[in-house]
């Protein structure tokens, strides 16, 4: 056996006997000193740590980037993880801070909500009109207070639970209601308007 096979053999030893482990042992593993279990981390939450950065930047290069951060700025604080929470809804909670501060600085060109309507019909005069309706929902959604946005995406794309909500985003789980119910308010009144 080569010593690159050899080496190649012991790394995927090691990540065997971490993928055994819970999220809550491989961060103590980490708080610890240990790299290798981040690794594991990692590949747990990667997809859906990129998918919700997407889904509120509407461009894949910032959303891997803002991913690609999220878990940089987790490897950095891990020690400040007090448990309090799942790791999950840790790590989604320094996702949206990420895309929310990449959004104040950026123009609100890109768009969260994910395409709804197909575009796919044979009638030219419903893919103009499905085209015409996807257009007017990014519009609703970019105009959307960046709060707002957040709670629309994670509570609806995301399917998400007010109390991890509230957790992510550090509010009561009052405001994370209002602020969905206002956002929905918001999308259809701007829709109502528009059609």
């Amino acid at each position: 056996m080569s010593l690159k096979e050899k080496g190649i053999n012991e790394f995927t030893r090691d990540l065997s006997k971490y993928r055994a482990l819970s999220d809550e042992e491989l961060v103590k593993l980490v708080q610890a000193g240990e790299v290798r279990p981040f690794d594991e981390l990692v590949r747990r939450n990667e997809v859906r740590i990129h998918d919700l950065c997407y889904r509120m930047l509407r461009n894949y290069d910032d959303a891997k980037d803002m991913a690609q951060e999220t878990f940089i700025k987790a490897y950095r604080k891990i020690k400040k993880f007090d448990g309090k929470s799942k790791f999950s809804t840790w790590l989604y909670r320094i996702a949206v801070n990420n895309c929310l501060n990449f959004l104040k600085r950026q123009r609100p060109t890109e768009q969260i909500f994910e395409e709804i309507t197909s575009l796919g019909k044979d009638d030219p005069v419903e893919r103009y009109r499905a085209k015409r309706l996807k257009n007017m929902i990014y519009e609703a959604v970019a105009k959307l207070p960046t709060v707002q946005k957040a709670v629309f995406t994670l509570r609806t794309l995301e399917d998400m639970p007010y109390k991890e909500i509230s957790e992510i985003l550090k509010k009561p789980i009052s405001t994370i209601k209002v602020n969905h119910h206002l956002a929905i308010k918001n999308l259809r009144n701007y829709l109502k308007s528009k059609v």
